[in-house]
């Protein structure tokens, strides 16, 4: 059995750490971009996504919440956000 090279475990390790830094930098860009409406603008615009995508034939999502219950979701939280940003009183 051959036992994996400590350099090469550590690399892969900091390479998923890297991708998770990625993610929430992405998220810290869209934060900047759309301020107070981020939850809304990122919800809005990831369910039309996973909607084209479905449409195109995509079957396998790489979110966490499997499809239907990431569009089911991802609309859910877009109609409240429009609520409690628009119309609570």
């Amino acid at each position: 059995m051959a036992v994996d090279n400590p350099a090469d475990v550590r690399r892969q390790r900091g390479e998923m750490v890297e991708g998770w830094a990625f993610t929430f930098c992405k998220a810290a860009f869209l934060a900047l971009l759309f301020q107070k409406y981020t939850l809304l603008a990122t919800a809005a615009i990831a369910t039309a996504l996973y909607l084209y995508a479905a449409a195109s034939g995509v079957r396998e999502w790489r979110c966490f919440v499997k499809p239907p219950w990431v569009v089911i979701a991802m609309a859910a939280i877009a109609a409240f956000q429009v609520y409690w940003l628009f119309f609570r009183g």
